[in-house]
């Protein structure tokens, strides 16, 4: 829990005001939810949406299930409340869980927001190609001027006047 208590920290310091989940319905996965509803909207503001596994879903979709893990310590809570089967998130068919998400992003973000994202991982798919024959190139030249014995600030400060971007200093130890 102390990790997703940091990733709270993270959310409201970035000005986060909505977190959509996505998780195993089981003991656990709604710890995850209970946890970040009392986190979030009481303390931070942030709004929490679960857009998968829900019960409804379950109902729906009919996802193979597996018996709780009565290890758990929410395990007697959970049965109370649900029975003895639990389902993982990756029980729903791959393009189903697909559609949920898309169905939820649409319900829940900005339309512009989307575009804007749609827009970036457009730019990202076509550039990819490009970006990784250079890299590969760079990559080559680096090892040639390991060869020729250059330290690495040598080699970055020559990168960074080369292709025109400014290098952060690194502090060497000893």
């Amino acid at each position: 829990m102390s990790m997703y208590r940091k990733a709270l920290e993270r959310a409201r310091k970035r000005r986060v005001t909505l977190v959509l989940c996505i998780g195993d319905f089981d003991p656990s996965g709604l710890l995850i939810e209970t946890v970040a509803q009392q986190e979030m909207d009481h303390k931070t503001g942030i709004r929490f949406v679960r857009l998968a596994l829900t019960m409804e879903q379950i109902k729906r979709f009919k996802p193979p299930s597996r018996p709780v893990n009565m290890k758990d310590s929410r395990a007697k809570e959970y049965i109370e409340k649900y029975g003895d089967r639990c389902w993982e998130v990756e029980a729903i068919r791959p393009r189903t869980l697909f559609r949920l998400i898309e169905k939820g992003l649409k319900e829940n973000v900005p339309p512009e927001f989307l575009a804007e994202a749609e827009a970036r991982e457009r730019a990202a798919k076509i550039v990819r190609p490009v970006t990784e024959r250079m890299r590969r190139m760079i990559e080559r030249e680096v090892y040639r001027l390991l060869e020729e014995g250059k330290s690495e600030e040598e080699i970055l400060r020559q990168l960074a006047s080369k292709y025109g971007f400014r290098t952060r200093s690194r502090r060497t130890e000893g």
